[in-house]
């Protein structure tokens, strides 16, 4: 009880309530401080959607449509499944680092309820707020596990068809989550040809970008990214076999899925709209490792510039 109570006041004093004044049309339902960070569930009366949202408004870390809560809401969510024209099979084991309201593997699980899914989420204030807000339930063939990405990625002894990469505090993604040891680790337990999706914010927003591209370059024979025309977000897909993807191939596998699954996204139009140049040097990135934390990054940058 002593633990619990400790733990507690060192969050609070970390995590102070950062709420913050609702515009015209908004409802609060939830707020929390987490062991990890602050939460809230909001509901905007005028869209009818609900959103998790941290102490910034304008980023989201899900988004549902209350009159359509089985669709993705969120562009980058949509991105994300560009991933399945990259699998030369159908996903039969596929792992989720990052719950968040739980949209994509819902969604996953929605088209492919064969597939056996595990999805790992550090917050289990989070799994809360997706199953009381969002709708998300756990099934036979999905199941949650509270535990940090990292560590589950080292110790889990399945390999996967196909690793969604979506875990953020706040607006960051932790740290461990983004070096190259880790993406290793991850490349470790994917099966053969399988394939990584990872959500990630632009260089707007996101100052290591260039860093996180030739991390994954290190560690990946091919790396695809996406680019949002709506949003903030890329989507990375990196694939483990030594084949390389033309765009025709991407294109043609994206409409066998389309008409094979009836998803209700356009998945042919956002392998046509949304590739990004992968032929982009970045020269004087640096790759993102465990010893090279991002003070150390940021002190680069900052002599670069000089």
């Amino acid at each position: 009880m002593i633990y619990k109570f400790l733990l507690a006041l060192f969050c609070f004093v970390l995590f102070p309530f950062q709420g913050y004044a609702l515009e015209p049309g908004e409802k609060l339902l939830y707020e929390k401080n987490s062991l990890y960070q602050y939460i809230s569930v909001i509901d905007d009366t005028a869209r009818k959607e609900r959103y998790l949202r941290n102490q910034k408004r304008d980023y989201s870390q899900g988004g549902m449509s209350l009159t359509a809560p089985g669709k993705l809401l969120l562009e980058y969510t949509q991105m994300s499944f560009v991933s399945l024209a990259y699998l030369d099979r159908e996903p039969k084991d596929v792992l989720f680092v990052g719950l968040g309201i739980g949209a994509m593997p819902r969604y996953f699980h929605r088209y492919y309820p064969e597939a056996h899914i595990d999805i790992v989420e550090i917050d289990a204030d989070i799994m809360s707020a997706a199953k009381n807000y969002f709708y998300f339930k756990e099934t036979a063939n999905m199941k949650v596990h509270i535990n940090d990405g990292r560590m589950f990625v080292k110790r889990t002894p399945k390999r996967y068809d196909m690793i969604f990469l979506d875990a953020y505090q706040n607006d960051d993604i932790p740290f461990h989550l983004t070096t190259v040891e880790f993406l290793r680790e991850v490349k470790g337990k994917l099966k053969e040809d399988g394939v990584v999706a990872a959500n990630i914010l632009s260089s707007y927003r996101n100052k290591f970008f260039d860093s996180m591209v030739v991390t994954y370059k290190k560690v990946f024979p091919h790396l695809y990214i996406f680019a949002g025309q709506q949003s903030r977000n890329f989507i990375f897909i990196a694939t483990a076999g030594k084949m390389k993807r033309s765009e025709e191939s991407i294109l043609e596998k994206a409409r066998k899925i389309q008409t094979g699954k009836k998803f209700d996204i356009d998945l042919p139009k956002i392998a046509s709209a949304y590739e990004y140049s992968t032929e982009y040097e970045w020269s004087s990135a640096k790759v993102l490792t465990d010893d090279f934390a991002p003070v150390n990054l940021y002190k680069y940058q900052k002599s670069d510039a000089r």
